[in-house]
């Protein structure tokens, strides 16, 4: 970059520097020019290249004879050296350097750093932070990945109350999870739940089989690709039993296998803070009755359920919060198989057809309040569909993940909303032990396209409580709830408080 006596400011080689960004200096030709304003340059120069996502750049004046009236300003462009990773154990060099888009002597974007440490992040068994360190070249720069990771296994099991009345409130789980499968970053997942008479044994009741009223097992695989896209696959099978006499037919069987392929797009932004991913996807899901979504039914036959998902997901973490966004549409064309046809929806929920769209949006908002130490956390999710669905597609309300103070599927509906909010206090550190008391607002509403017969067609909760988070260690950790309901979900129904609560114990 250059001014020159002919009355003009110019670049070469450095095409971030736009002859409209050089104009903006056209004031100081033919007049005086102070070191003071030179830095004003520089500085300028500098942002320039940082608001275009690289920010390893020296901008300085060299020596030079200035009697012609003409002033060079230099630019160094740090590019990549060597990418180098450090303090890993049990993932290889290989591994972590390949998840870093860096090239040796290319630029280096924060938006390739940015999306490098996002896929690299993603596995809960290690934490990579950048960096940067001088090269061993001119004008390059070397990427050191500091690393922390742990043995990728997991072994845990747990209790939970957040089960369906008539198939148990009280619900055992126990799994493992591996994160590094083949030494190529895949994971592998499993668990078992169940309600809690796996242990304890169920009542003599004529006519019923001795097994648990509910039992699932669930398993997902996560494999990252060469390009650094990724698949997912991911199913479940499960076994309701309710206390009923005479119930050897009465045995509600469901399953889904559901594959997805995350599809990771370039970040939206120079700096790389607004990371996006397009899914898409395909479920299957066959079963006999409504008993896992608070309902009371076995039906006669099986309903099958073909349909594809098409979502997209931004994601932005900075000093001021994180934020994801998410919107997705779930097709079926319909009448796949002779149980994915119009006879065998209706039997299931009456109106209910094999062909139909709905489209979900959500959002999530966490954080902090200043330097206080309080935080505030808020999401919210959208259903809409012109169909009439299954209950396994409906939206529920109640419970821990919807809203606080009802118990779960309390009600369901084709439409609706939810939100969920808190105000967290600052966490309480006690040794290895951590705690943070919050509490918390919650409400939705749903309501069917078409009103249906027994049930609540137009229902509204909202819940109001206080709950606690604790966290020892990586070990154990503990959350509970307790939650009151501000109205009734049905006309003169039961306004009692509701307590929840979730440990995890696991390696």
């Amino acid at each position: 970059m250059q001014s020159g006596a002919n009355g003009a400011i110019t670049s070469s080689g450095v095409p971030l520097l736009t002859p409209e960004f050089l104009d903006g200096f056209s004031n100081d030709l033919h007049k005086p020019l102070t070191f003071a304003r030179l830095a004003e340059i520089r500085r300028a120069v500098v942002k320039r290249y940082r608001d275009a996502g690289q920010p390893l750049v020296d901008v300085y004046v060299p020596e030079q004879d200035v009697s012609n009236g003409v002033v060079k300003i230099a630019i160094a462009e740090f590019r990549a050296g060597r990418v180098t990773p450090k303090g890993n154990r049990y993932f290889s060099d290989a591994l972590l350097m390949r998840e870093m888009p860096l090239a040796p002597g290319e630029p280096i974007r924060e938006a390739d750093v940015a999306a490098g440490l996002a896929l690299l992040n993603a596995n809960p068994y290690r934490r990579v932070d950048v960096v940067y360190a001088p090269g061993v070249a001119a004008n390059t720069t070397d990427v050191v990945l500091q690393t922390e990771d742990r043995f990728p296994f997991r072994l845990y099991g747990g209790y939970n109350n957040d089960g369906v009345r008539d198939l148990g409130r009280d619900r055992i789980l126990a799994g493992f999870d591996y994160g590094n499968l083949f030494g190529i970053d895949a994971r592998i997942g499993y668990q078992m739940t169940a309600s809690n008479d796996l242990l304890s044994g169920n009542p003599d009741i004529e006519g019923r089989p001795d097994r648990p009223r509910y039992i699932a097992h669930a398993f997902n695989v996560v494999a990252p690709l060469p390009w650094l896209d990724r698949v997912e696959l991911f199913g479940v099978f499960a076994q309701s039993t309710p206390r009923l006499p005479d119930s050897y037919g009465q045995t509600g069987l469901s399953a889904q296998l559901s594959f997805r392929y995350d599809w990771r797009l370039p970040p939206l932004d120079n700096a790389g803070a607004w990371q996006q991913q397009v899914q898409i996807g395909y479920d299957f899901k066959r079963s006999n009755n409504d008993l896992e979504f608070g309902g009371f039914q076995v039906f006669n036959a099986n309903t099958h359920i073909h349909q594809f998902v098409f979502a997209y997901d931004l994601l932005r973490s900075d000093a001021s919060g994180d934020t994801h966004l998410n919107a997705a549409l779930f097709v079926s064309p319909g009448y796949f198989d002779s149980s994915s046809n119009d006879a065998a929806y209706d039997a299931a929920r009456l109106g209910a057809k094999p062909r139909y769209q709905y489209m979900q949006l959500s959002a999530q908002r966490d954080m902090p309040l200043g330097k206080s130490g309080f935080s505030v956390s808020a999401r919210g999710l959208l259903q809409w569909t012109g169909s009439t669905l299954l209950p396994s597609e409906e939206l529920g309300l109640g419970g821990d993940a919807t809203v606080r103070g009802y118990e779960p599927y309390t009600a369901q509906g084709d439409r609706g909303w939810n939100v969920q909010t808190e105000l967290r206090a600052p966490a309480i550190s006690a040794g290895i032990a951590a705690m943070q008391p919050f509490v918390f607002f919650d409400a939705g509403h749903v309501w069917n396209r078409i009103p249906e017969f027994g049930e609540p067609n137009n229902a509204s909760l909202a819940g109001i409580g206080a709950g606690i988070r604790v966290q020892v260690g990586r070990f154990v950790s503990f959350r509970g709830t307790y939650g009151f309901p501000l109205k009734a979900a049905v006309p003169n129904g039961s306004k009692a408080p509701v307590g929840e609560v979730f440990l995890v114990i696991g390696s």
